[in-house]
């Protein structure tokens, strides 16, 4: 007859399934540091990960969650599970590197005002989500336009640059410059006083 049979259990292991959704900053600044990005952990899973070219895992590479450094180009975030059986599907997160603001265009407009002038309009380029912190000589006045890329401007008595800076959420780029020098109304002659050509005298005569 038969004896009593013995068994053995046996379970099939197959490769991993794809990760969850990537989650983190898909849109930092570029150099950010302790930047983190993670998948939901499964037990007995290994994740590879990968990121854009500059960009630099510190930390927890073959975990579930990796610590980032931004580099300043943009790609994927790539993450692949593997266990005993091989590799599963991996998952991306597309991400892109905000960079500061670049120097802004050359300023347009008047360099050489008149002192008291009003209505002055200088400007550069507008970039947008750039915002533009305005400087100008001492006793000049901006009017208008502070922190977009247009200024409207009373002309003061000194001499000196007007300068704009441009910033964004990552930081101030290198700002521009114009230098600029104010005309005055020339001074009363006096006689025997040899007038500069480039000045013109109104006579008023009484009769």
């Amino acid at each position: 007859g038969n004896g009593s049979a013995q068994s053995l259990a046996v379970t099939t292991q197959t490769v991993p399934a794809q990760p969850s959704t990537i989650s983190g900053n898909n849109n930092p600044c570029e150099g950010a540091t302790g930047l983190n990005y993670s998948v939901t952990n499964v037990s007995g899973v290994t994740y590879t990960w990968s990121v854009p070219s500059g960009w630099n895992i510190t930390n927890g590479q073959g975990t579930s969650n990796i610590t980032v450094t931004a580099g300043t180009t943009s790609g994927n975030i790539s993450v692949t599970p593997s266990n005993n059986c091989g590799n599963g599907t991996a998952r991306t997160l597309a991400v892109t590197a905000q960079l500061i603001p670049a120097q802004p265009s050359t300023i347009t407009g008047n360099n050489n005002p008149c002192q008291g002038a009003t209505g002055l309009n200088y400007s550069v380029t507008n970039v947008a989500g750039v915002t533009y912190t305005w400087s100008v000589p001492s006793g000049w006045t901006i009017t208008s336009g502070q922190n977009t890329n247009s200024i409207t401007v009373t002309a003061g008595s000194a001499s000196g640059n007007i300068s704009v800076t441009p910033s964004n959420t990552c930081g101030n780029g290198s700002s521009q410059s114009m230098a600029v020098t104010t005309q005055t109304v020339p001074t009363t002659p006096t006689a025997g006083t040899h007038v500069p050509s480039q000045t013109q005298i109104v006579w008023n005569w009484n009769t």
